[in-house]
């Protein structure tokens, strides 16, 4: 990498005489650039122009080759030229030279950063033993070459396919994108470099830049959209539009403002793509990559991505890039679909009607303020009577209506019904309703709307669970399906935003119980003594604010507002954010001035509201589900109790996602963001879009150390990534490794092996270790701060006594064939069980269970006469009641036996290998029955001594539950985690009670 601060006169030199790609004067290009120069300089001797360049050229804003753009960088980088015309530095290309090379991108078409990113491998280690200076000197060197992507608009493999293929090879040896370069500054045609962007189609679309660029003002259609003054104003091609992309998220117009973007466009590529917004009015990216065969070749690699597909195979096999006009549901659509259904029930109620009888202290008095919509009225109360407690008291406020709604009580009996003949705001109509509320919660809910199932239910058990929630809200829908808001933001300049409006319901953002500015008038679940306390709505607000204005002041009185994801209703009309208002500015002025600035990446931070909790981004292989065992329970331990105390925790899976959503949002805690739509390739795009956001990164396994490092490492570098990162070992996976490599009798160097890691956890500033043995020996090679977090297993005994029960029970998650479960249940069943069998004879049975991944065939164990495959059940309970012995007959592992711990806990003794019980330290013929992993033999014995000895089984049995009550509980797990996060000085309160003003990124 560039180790100096150097100046331009001496990185610069003629060709031969540096190896550096970029800093190699072009003199012949440079005269040609510069048609006064060799006159100015006194000749065109190489040596001359050289040094013509540098005391002169540099002053006149001159580039010393294609390489370099001097007039480029200077307007993508303004503070440079500032520090030239104060003299701090002669030119741009000067600049880049003392050190700027290392973050900033030197062309118009590449983008160092970008590069950097997208190729992990070049680790600055690397680029060091290359003798290679930063990433464009690679890229000019070997990276073009290898058809690697510079610049998302530059594929040199799409740049090449125009040629014949005996020139190619001259054109990879005298640089793919040097030739580009030349080949623009001719009179040739402009080639096509990019799925991403279309010349030909440009400058049809802007005749215009196609006369500018015959003027010599533009090099080609490629360098006028990368270096024009107004880039939102013009499309790449013909399946992007720039407004439209703009306009269909208005925070995005102000990001794009502030010069986080050029454009939408450059939004889209590194964002929108894997968010499948849509590009274009006529492309639902969403839909689109759903379809079967586009998701066929998205998993086979055929393209990149659903936007690429389209372009490429897509658009000219003639695949629908939206729904169909007769399948695709509008908003408007849905919203007249949901009044024709309500008027289709009419008959319902007329004929039956609805009942609404209460008790004097009610479950839950809801307000529904009605004007007009008599249909769409009573199908709301239909919703409302199929899923609210039968003790609910309706409270209608009717201010003006003149349909058929002015005689509802014939449809609806039992409830009050307060009348207006004016038209009262919606404030005040609802400050009626509540006013005569007897129940000890309001709810505010639409008049036009459907609720789900048990929406109601569980705002209510929500609030009745927590007395600092003063308010509880939900998700709102738009008619088709997109979300309205997602808990509330109120944004400094006053106005109002539901939070990922236009978003999938199923995007993890959504997804997650959190503390926000306000939720919306359509669903409002409020404690009726605190609108008493602050004496309801504000009526000088319009209604887009009435609620926010509350919230506020519920949350200034000491109570929380609270999103819900599991409570969700669908409106029947949609439902618009609040632009600013006058009154709201002056009386929060104090409040917003704490605020976020709208729009765009800030949104991470500005949809949390309240204390400021510690923010942890838990990286795994996977969603650690509890299901697929393998450390993965610890891990969904460790989200569990971090979510406990009170930390915002992201769960980032490395390898992606494969399970169904009911199982993840099943079987993780609901405070907790789930990314299960993530991978590592959107690893670097999430943390440079949550700059700051972050406090803490618990990694977990030294393997994805491993492969997250180059982008930890460049980010930490850039300055963009500040969060604290502590590596969880999960277990020492060298040693593990060591061991099955010494049974199958190969070399393995154990020591380098860990410097390895110890080199990636440079980047760390802690490290975790399951047990007390693999912390020592952390600490041993090196590795910093360690700390021991161990598993929880709380002791819950399955009741059969040791006489109703029969046979073994082996439970392991097979993830792949050379696991360790995988060579324990050969052994087992190879060595162990015929042995067995010849003592126990009719009474030998094993069961085996537990999470197999695809392709993991243990159908021959399954047609052995005294074996049974279960495979993964959801729970275990009724298989550790019935067998009466767990066995563990693991041979080579790291960390501490879960799958042990958890057997002992539900009662059943285990017969383990000596390497297990040597993990937990557990006494053999105390808490565990042990065997060398050696000796089948004595492994058996121990089956069948315990299998039928009931004293020793219940001495066992016992002894490990007092063992796991004494070092295994909660309580213990939950203090182990929380000391790891004290060291860290942004943890100063770990119950989220502590007062952070701001922290705008």
């Amino acid at each position: 990498m560039w180790p100096l601060d150097l100046p331009a006169s001496a990185v610069l030199k003629l060709p031969g005489e540096t190896d550096i790609a970029w800093a190699m004067f072009d003199w012949q290009w440079y005269l040609r650039s510069n048609p006064r120069a060799a006159a100015d300089a006194g000749g065109a001797d190489p040596a001359t122009v050289l040094g013509y360049y540098l005391e002169q050229g540099q002053v006149l804003g001159h580039s010393p080759s294609a390489m370099f753009d001097e007039a480029w960088h200077r307007l993508r980088y303004p503070p440079i030229g500032a520090r030239i015309v104060a003299g701090e530095w002669r030119s741009a290309f000067d600049a880049y030279c003392r050190r700027g090379a290392l973050d900033r991108s030197p062309h118009w078409l590449f983008d160092e950063p970008g590069y950097r990113e997208r190729y992990p491998d070049l680790t600055d280690d690397i680029l060091t033993s290359l003798g290679i200076c930063n990433g464009y000197d690679h890229y000019l060197r070997h990276g073009a070459q290898e058809d690697r992507i510079g610049h998302v608009l530059f594929d040199p493999a799409i740049y090449l396919a125009h040629f014949d293929p005996a020139d190619v090879a001259a054109i990879r040896a005298d640089g793919v994108f040097q030739h580009y370069l030349n080949r623009i500054e001719s009179p040739e045609p402009e080639l096509r470099t990019s799925i991403y962007f279309d010349p030909a189609w440009y400058l049809r679309r802007y005749p215009e830049v196609a006369r500018e660029i015959q003027a010599k003002r533009w090099k080609c259609a490629l360098h006028h959209y990368l270096c024009n003054d107004t880039p939102s104003a013009f499309d790449p091609l013909a399946g992007f539009s720039e407004s439209w992309y703009l306009q269909r998220d208005p925070g995005l117009l102000g990001v794009v403002a502030a010069g986080n973007f050029r454009n939408g466009y450059a939004h889209f590529l590194r964002f929108g793509v894997g968010e499948l917004r849509p590009p274009s009015a006529t492309i639902d990216l969403a839909w689109y990559a759903a379809q079967p065969s586009v998701r066929a070749d998205l998993e086979q690699g055929r393209a990149t991505d659903a936007f690429a597909h389209w372009l490429t195979i897509g658009a000219n096999g003639g695949l629908a890039s939206s729904k169909p006009e007769s399948e695709r549901l509008t908003e408007t659509q849905a919203s007249h679909l949901f009044r024709q259904t309500a008027a289709a029930m009419l008959p319902i109620a007329g004929r039956f009607g609805y009942g609404f009888a209460c008790s004097q202290s009610p479950a839950i008095s809801v307000v529904m303020v009605v004007r007009d919509g008599f249909a769409t009225t009573l199908a709301t109360i239909a919703s409302l009577h199929c899923n609210a407690p039968s003790d609910t008291e309706l409270i209608i406020v009717d201010h003006g209506s003149a349909d058929e709604t002015r005689s509802i009580e014939q449809y609806v009996s039992g409830a009050q019904v307060i009348r207006f003949d004016d038209d009262l705001s919606w404030s005040g109509a609802a400050d009626a309703g509540w006013q005569v509320a007897r129940a000890s919660a309001v709810l505010f809910l639409s008049a036009a709307a459907t609720v789900a199932p048990g929406s109601i239910q569980r705002a209510l058990s929500r609030l009745a669970a927590d007395g600092s929630i003063g308010v509880v809200g939900g998700m709102i829908l738009q008619p088709h399906g997109v979300i309205a808001e997602a808990g509330g933001i109120v944004w400094n300049n006053g106005a109002t935003h539901g939070y990922q409006r236009g978003a999938s319901p199923r995007d993890p953002e959504v997804n997650f119980v959190r503390e926000v500015d306000f939720c919306g008038a359509d669903f409002l679940l409020a404690r009726t003594a605190l609108l008493a306390q602050l004496d309801g709505f504000d009526h000088l607000c319009p209604t887009s604010h009435a609620a926010a204005d509350l919230c506020l002041r519920i949350a200034q009185a000491g109570s929380r507002v609270v999103y819900d994801p599991s409570v969700m209703v669908m409106l029947g009309d949609a439902a618009n954010s609040g632009a600013p208002n006058d009154h709201f500015q002056r009386k929060h002025a104090t409040l917003l001035a704490e605020r976020h600035p709208p729009g765009g990446p800030v949104q991470v931070f500005a949809r949390h509201a309240g204390a400021k909790p510690h923010r942890v981004l838990f990286i795994e292989d996977t969603v650690p589900l509890r299901r697929i065992g393998s450390g993965f329970v610890r891990a969904n331990d460790l989200v569990r109790v971090l979510a406990s105390l009170g930390c915002a925790v992201t769960v980032f899976p490395v390898n992606g996602c494969g399970h169904d959503l009911a199982h993840v949002f099943g079987d993780m805690p609901d405070s907790v963001e789930v990314l299960h739509n993530s991978g590592l390739d959107r690893l670097a795009g999430l943390l440079r879009a949550r700059a700051g956001y972050h406090d803490t990164i618990w990694l977990a396994r030294t393997h994805n150390l491993a492969c997250t490092r180059p982008i930890l490492a460049r980010l930490q570098a850039q300055g963009t990534l500040t969060a604290r990162i502590v590596l969880d070992t999960e277990a020492i996976t060298p040693q593990r490794e060591a061991m099955a490599a010494d049974r199958a009798g190969l070399p393995y160097d154990l020591p380098a092996a860990m410097r390895s890691i110890l080199t990636d956890a440079e980047i760390c500033r802690q490290t975790v270790a399951v047990t007390a043995a693999e912390a020592d020996t952390l600490r041993g090679f090196g590795f910093p701060s360690v700390h021991v977090v161990g598993h929880t297993v709380e002791p819950n005994p399955t009741p059969l006594p040791f006489e109703q029960r029969s046979g073994m029970l082996f439970v392991g998650a097979i993830h792949n064939q050379d696991s360790p479960n995988f060579d324990s249940l050969v052994w087992l069943v190879e060595a162990v069980l015929p042995l067995v069998e010849a003592e126990l004879k009719w009474e030998t049975r094993l069961t085996i269970a537990g999470y197999t991944a695809p392709g993991i065939d243990l159908t021959h164990f399954g047609q052995h006469r005294r074996i049974s495959l279960r495979g993964p059940l959801a729970d275990l309970s009724s298989l550790y009641d019935s067998h009466r012995i767990f066995v563990a007959p693991t041979r080579y592992a790291a960390g501490a036996p879960f799958k042990v711990l958890e057997a002992a806990s539900r009662g059943l003794p285990v017969v383990a290998t000596e390497l297990l019980r040597g993990q937990l330290d557990w006494r053999s013929g105390q808490e565990i029955l042990a065997a060398d992993a050696d000796d089948a033999r004595s492994f058996a014995a121990c089956i069948v001594t315990l299998h039928r000895d009931p004293g020793l089984w219940r001495t066992i049995r016992d002894g490990a539950l007092q063992r796991l009550r004494r070092e295994y509980s909660e309580e213990q797990f939950s203090r182990s985690v929380a000391a790891v996060l004290r060291r860290d000085p942004q943890a100063q309160n770990l119950s989220g009670a502590r007062t952070v003003p701001s922290d705008r990124p």
